[in-house]
């Protein structure tokens, strides 16, 4: 009998290259995420820095024109700020839509896996019970002979 061979294999083989783009698809999103955070946590320290700085210089007096350079930095900070929440809102979707792709091409990948096994167990049965109708078929022929030479 030949050896088993899955006719979908290939199919199998893609769907694994699938899953495999869809994991690295996440973990960039991830990384997207985690480096929006990361600046927006820098750009956090900075305004609280500038404005203890502002409160400093407002103690010893400070000239109409350089309060006004303060004041314009924290409004950029934090107008830089409010796009950087906006785009990790946008990130944490994408990440999440990314996610769901990858289950899905995980379960793809399983269901070719689960089809493997079963046409796998299924050739092994069909195996074995060819090979139990040939040693049938053999202690059958044998008996008979045995039963045409003792007759004889």
């Amino acid at each position: 009998m030949k050896k088993f061979s899955f006719r979908l294999e290939s199919l199998m083989k893609y769907r694994q290259y699938q899953e495999l783009q869809a994991q690295q698809d996440v973990a960039r999103a991830y990384r997207d995420v985690q480096v929006c955070e990361m600046r927006i946590h820098t750009l956090e320290q900075e305004h609280s820095r500038t404005a203890q700085t502002l409160d400093r210089v407002a103690v010893r007096g400070v000239t109409a024109n350089e309060f006004k350079k303060y004041s314009d930095y924290l409004d950029g900070l934090s107008d830089d700020l409010a796009q950087l929440l906006q785009q990790k809102t946008a990130l944490k979707t994408q990440l999440r839509e990314k996610q769901t792709l990858l289950t899905q091409r995980s379960v793809d990948r399983q269901v070719l896996e689960r089809l493997k096994i079963k046409k796998k167990n299924e050739y092994i049965q069909g195996f074995l019970r060819s090979e139990q109708n040939a040693s049938d078929e053999i202690a059958s022929l044998k008996k008979a002979r045995e039963i045409t030479n003792g007759t004889h």
